[in-house]
């Protein structure tokens, strides 16, 4: 029963959803595994096993919603320009795109017109898969663009973490922000801190 219930975890990238048992015997099972610390509950109905070696949420998510761009807490998280750890995964979508979200992980939608959802976008490795995420300088920016939403010490901390970095480059950044229309917005914040 434990074979079987390793097999469900592995197919499905190191989660389980408790729906997919099938009988008693399994659900002692797998309560077994949570007690031994072979596997975590995440959440109500989700567990993932402990020590997978494929884990990495961005990889599943990346896999989910391929046309999607890692965005805003996401690729602030990804490049460490902050310290907050963000609750769920923040992906950019072209404005006409139609997508069905899984139950887990947590993944919240942003859907961007053509101009906007085109500009900056990278590809990175996360382990040994490649992920689209913004490009750094477009992620500050985006800093600056969503700051009532990300609130002004984001905007401070994102931008001040990016300047201390060795490949910053300020052209890029400024011409990104003056793509997205934001130049006035963040241009006294860079005068200050520079």
């Amino acid at each position: 029963m434990r074979d079987e219930l390793l097999k469900i975890f592995t197919e499905n990238k190191g989660y389980l959803l408790s729906k997919q048992l099938t009988g008693s015997t399994m659900r002692y099972q797998l309560n077994r595994m949570v007690e031994t610390g072979e596997a975590s509950r995440l959440r109500n109905g989700l567990y993932v096993l402990s020590n997978f070696p494929d884990y990495d949420e961005r990889q599943l998510v990346a896999g989910l919603i391929p046309e999607g761009v890692f965005c805003l807490f996401s690729a602030w998280d990804f490049y460490e320009l902050t310290t907050t750890i963000p609750r769920e995964h923040h992906l950019a979508l072209h404005r006409n795109t139609r997508v069905q979200l899984p139950d887990f992980p947590p993944i919240r939608l942003y859907f961007w017109s053509d101009k906007y959802y085109q500009l900056g976008i990278a590809e990175t490795k996360s382990g040994d898969k490649t992920i689209r995420i913004y490009n750094i300088e477009r992620a500050v920016c985006d800093a600056f663009r969503f700051r009532n939403k990300a609130g002004q010490e984001m905007c401070t901390e994102v931008l001040r973490n990016y300047l201390l970095r060795n490949d910053a480059n300020i052209d890029l950044l400024v011409r990104n922000a003056r793509e997205l229309r934001i130049e006035k917005i963040i241009t006294p914040y860079l005068h200050s801190m520079l």
